[in-house]
């Protein structure tokens, strides 16, 4: 899905033709001003928000230590948390710091990289760093409630606030069934 799409049906959830008309006669990499660029900044808002607090996004990179430090800059996309660093097939302890990702007991070397991140700032032409559960349908209910709450429009906005928290309950994976053993009395 593209981001297009989904600030089209955001429009359409407004009911804001005006909006779909713009947006039907944007090119790709036109630059967008007005309420166009609202809505594409409620977009980098809700996409962002949704990678870090609720759906994160992975990745799995192979990284070279230089003073037991990987630079943040050595990074393909922007961390939002580290899970894990192995070296050699095996997990290695490691500290965040200001400067980039400490490996205490890494010296020099090639280690794996476990994080997720957050997502770049998208254009309108842009693929969403989303798929599957995470449909046009949701990330179009949160860009309407951002919009709406740079407008000050607040009642319209706690309205698709409350779609918007829906939608991504019903796409969260399905947890199973918490359970207790039954105790049994000798």
């Amino acid at each position: 899905m593209t981001v297009k799409e989904v600030l089209a049906l955001a429009a359409e959830h407004l009911a804001r033709a005006d909006l779909q008309k713009q947006l039907g006669e944007l090119s790709e990499n036109a630059a967008m001003k007005g309420e166009l660029a609202s809505l594409l900044r409620a977009y980098n808002l809700v996409e962002n928000e949704l990678a870090v607090d609720h759906l994160p996004l992975k990745a799995e990179e192979t990284l070279s230590a230089e003073e037991h430090l990987i630079p943040w800059s050595a990074f393909s996309f922007a961390p939002a948390g580290v899970r894990a660093v192995s070296v050699s097939g095996s997990e290695t302890c490691f500290e965040p710091r200001r400067e980039g990702l400490f490996l205490p007991s890494v010296r020099r070397g090639a280690a794996v990289v476990r994080y997720c991140y957050s997502p770049a700032p998208k254009s309108v032409g842009d693929e969403s760093e989303f798929g599957g559960r995470v449909s046009a349908r949701l990330l179009s209910f949160g860009v309407a409630r951002e919009f709406c709450l740079s407008r000050g429009m607040f009642e319209e906005a706690k309205l698709w606030d409350g779609r918007y928290r829906e939608a991504l309950r019903a796409a969260a994976l399905p947890r199973r069934a918490l359970s207790v053993r039954a105790r049994r009395w000798v």
